[in-house]
């Protein structure tokens, strides 16, 4: 039912951060992390601008509810993803494959974020709370060094995946142009004042190839020595430092909101981890204000499309008995 809020859950999610608190664990909100009702992806979603207001609205009561408790508030977590994987590729529902609705999906997402900031700056808590958006940071790599094609489709996908968000936070203008592929012009200055800090997910870098008659334009190709996780990317940990660089730009804290690896057989997590911490304190050392970060996660977990096969975390659980058992590399 459009509007109506389920008391129940309110209740137990303040009884969860009380719980967090008494055990002296910082509680963190994500006000829209992928899912949503049925009856907002009913009327469209993000796919119309007037839709923003109904999640706005929800932002508000959960802030009403529990901002004299928490203080630190992600807004959006990964908006690209949400429009590429659920517009783009088809991988999320609603699993439509379009171009342009990708890009008004994903320009919705990040106004959103500036109209939930500044709504939620003028609540009570609002001046001493922090709130920010969540981004995930992908590099594309060209396979070949030589070959233009695959120079400027990676250019293109940095541009829209990566550089257009940061610029659009920097300058309160959004736009991008990939033929065949989408094309947006938004402009709105209030996203210049609308974040106290950074959340910043990283992972890994992806090598692509332009390949016209491929679907999508492109096939994702690996050396021989990379280091795969069970996901289909590879270990990168220089990647995080570049992350971290261009995000700095910004001018605001970086709180590393997700990082961590999906490892089953357990071979690489201690590796993976070990060399993702280093260049993160190498970023420190060198100036950079990062103030936190989360590894992902402190459970296994339910992965969006891919279910439970993925293992990304610390304690392995068996979904059967609840168990929980801390893995070898963690």
């Amino acid at each position: 039912e459009i509007g109506a809020y389920n008391q129940e859950a309110l209740n137990h999610y303040s009884k969860l951060i009380d719980e967090l608190i008494k055990n002296n664990i910082t509680p963190v909100i994500t006000l829209h992390h992928f899912a949503h009702p049925i009856w907002f992806e009913k009327i469209g979603a993000f796919e119309k601008e007037e839709n923003i207001s109904h999640l706005v609205s929800f932002s508000e009561r959960v802030f009403e509810e529990y901002s004299d408790r928490v203080e630190r508030w992600c807004t959006i977590n990964e908006p690209g993803v949400v429009a590429v994987q659920g517009y783009f590729t088809g991988m999320f529902p609603p699993g439509i494959k379009s171009g342009s609705i990708t890009a008004e999906v994903f320009k919705n997402l990040l106004e959103s974020h500036v109209q939930i900031y500044h709504a939620l700056k003028k609540h009570k808590n609002g001046p001493k709370s922090q709130i920010g958006i969540v981004k995930n940071i992908n590099q594309f790599e060209p396979w070949r060094r030589y070959h233009i094609g695959d120079w400027l489709f990676t250019i293109s996908l940095n541009h829209i995946y990566n550089w257009a968000t940061i610029k659009f936070f920097k300058t309160g203008k959004l736009k991008f142009r990939a033929p065949g592929l989408m094309w947006l012009s938004h402009n709105n200055l209030k996203s210049k004042n609308s974040l106290d800090f950074f959340g910043l997910n990283y992972y890994s870098h992806n090598h692509i190839k332009f390949s016209p008659f491929k679907e999508n334009y492109s096939e994702l190709k690996f050396h021989p020595d990379d280091t795969m996780t069970d996901m289909e990317y590879t270990i990168y940990a220089e990647g995080i430092y570049r992350a971290i660089q261009l995000v700095s730009s910004l001018g605001v804290p970086i709180l590393i909101t997700e990082n961590g690896v999906a490892d089953k057989d357990d071979r690489i997590r201690s590796d993976y981890i070990s060399k993702y911490l280093f260049s993160v304190s190498k970023s420190i050392e060198d100036g950079y204000n990062v103030i936190g970060y989360y590894y992902w996660s402190l459970m296994d977990n339910f992965e969006w499309a891919l279910g439970y096969d993925m293992k990304f975390g610390l304690y392995s659980v068996n979904f059967n008995t609840q168990e929980r058992k801390l893995r070898d590399g963690s």
